[in-house]
C-alpha cells in the first residue's frame, strides 16, 4: 500500500511540514518547509499557510508534537499551544488528523534511516533484534524506547526527559544546587536542552568568577554559545559545551541501562548533529561509559548521531502508515 499524507514535526521552537509518500519502510518527502512558532499565533495558521502556498489538499495528516498526547489532543510542554486533532481536521477540511509524540515519531523514523544518515561515536556488537533507544536534545529532551515487533521497531511512549538529574562529581553537585535555585526540581531536560545550555553557561561563568556573559545578549544564545565553543577563544563557552556533552553522555547511558539497549543508542534532535565535533570529542563517551560495574558493558552498545533532520517527519509518516 502507498500512502500520501501531510506530515509535521511540531517542536517547541520550530515546526516542519512536508508531503510524504510511504511505500513499505521507504518514505519520500517533498516541499519540506520550516516555520518559527513565535511568528504564528497557532498551529492552524501554520498549516493553513503551508497548504495554501503549495496548493495541497490532503485527506489526512499525522503530526509529531512536542508533548504528551493520546493521539487526539496535546498541550505542548514548552509552547503555550493546545491542539485538538478533530477540531484541526474540521478547520483544515481533512478527513483525519492524528497526533504522535515527537520522540515516538523519532523512534518510528529509525526504521527509515540509511547508513549515510548516521555518524557513529561508538560501534559495538549490539544485537540485531535488541531494544533501541533514541535520545535527543532540542528545546527540550526527548526519549524514545523502541522494541522490536513483527519485523520493525515500535516506540513506547515516554517522558524520559523529565527524569531527575543525578550529579556525578563535585562540579555537578554545585551545578545541581545552582539549577535548583532557578527551577526547584531539576530534571535532565533542565540541563540537556537549548535552555539548559544557557543555564550551564551562566553556571560556568559564575564558576570562573565572571559576571553576566556577553553571549547571553545574542538573539539565539544556545547557538552563539555552541558556535563560540567550536570556534575557540571563549573558555567559558568551551567549558559549557564540554560539561553539556559529558552530561548528555551520562543521561544517554542511564537510558541505555534502563532499556538494556543492545540495539543501539541514537542521538537525534538538532543540537547533536549541529555540534558533531564536540560530540566526537572524548567527553560524551566518557560520560556514557562511566557506569561503575557496567562500564565494560556500555562499550558494547552502538552509539550514533542521527544526521537526518527529517527523521521526525519520516517517523510521523511511518506511524500513520502503521
Amino acid at each position: 500500500m502507498v500512502l500520501n499524507i501531510l506530515v509535521g514535526d511540531i517542536g517547541g521552537t520550530h515546526s516542519r511540514l512536508a508531503q510524504a509518500r510511504v511505500a513499505g519502510q521507504h518514505v519520500s518527502l517533498v516541499d519540506v518547509q520550516r516555520y518559527r512558532n513565535a511568528h504564528h499565533s497557532s498551529l492552524t495558521g501554520i498549516l493553513t499557510e503551508y497548504l495554501r502556498k503549495h496548493a495541497y489538499h490532503p485527506r489526512s495528516a499525522c503530526l509529531a508534537v512536542a508533548g504528551s498526547t493520546d493521539g487526539r489532543q496535546v498541550h505542548f510542554t514548552n509552547l503555550d499551544w493546545h491542539v485538538h486533532a478533530d477540531a484541526l481536521a474540521r478547520e483544515l477540511g481533512m478527513e483525519r488528523v492524528s497526533l504522535v509524540n515527537d520522540f515516538s515519531a523519532v523512534g518510528w523514523g529509525l526504521d527509515a534511516l540509511q547508513t549515510r544518515d548516521l555518524c557513529f561515536l561508538q560501534t559495538g556488537p549490539g544485537e540485531a533484534e535488541g531494544v533501541r533507544v533514541a535520545v535527543g536534545a532540542g528545546t527540550g529532551l526527548g526519549v524514545s524506547l523502541c522494541v522490536p515487533q513483527r519485523g520493525r521497531y515500535r516506540p513506547l511512549s515516554s517522558e524520559g526527559g523529565h527524569m531527575g538529574f543525578a550529579p556525578q562529581d563535585d562540579e555537578q553537585d554545585r551545578l545541581l544546587q545552582f539549577l535548583r535555585g532557578l527551577h526547584g526540581r531539576v530534571s535532565v531536560e533542565r540541563v540537556v536542552s537549548g535552555p539548559g545550555i544557557v543555564d550551564l553557561y551562566r553556571f560556568c561563568a559564575r564558576e570562573a568568577g565572571l559576571g553576566e556573559p556577553p553571549l547571553l545578549a545574542q538573539t539565539e544564545p544556545p547557538q552563539a554559545i555552541s558556535q563560540a565553543a567550536q570556534v575557540g577563544g571563549d573558555p567559558v563557552a568551551l567549558r559549557t559545551m564540554q560539561l553539556f556533552v559529558r552530561i548528555y553522555g551520562q543521561i544517554a547511558g542511564d537510558v541505555a541501562l534502563l532499556a538494556r539497549a543492545r540495539g543501539g543508542v541514537f542521538l537525534a534532535g538538532g543540537i547533536a548533529s549541529k555540534n558533531l565535533p564536540l560530540m566526537q570529542a572524548p567527553e560524551f563517551l566518557a560520560g556514557f561509559h562511566a557506569k561503575g560495574r557496567f562500564s565494560a558493558w556500555m562499550r558494547e552498545i552502538p552509539v550514533a548521531v542521527v544526521l537526518d533532520a527529517d527523521i521526525g517527519l519520516r517517523g510521523a509518516a511511518l506511524a500513520a502508515a502503521t
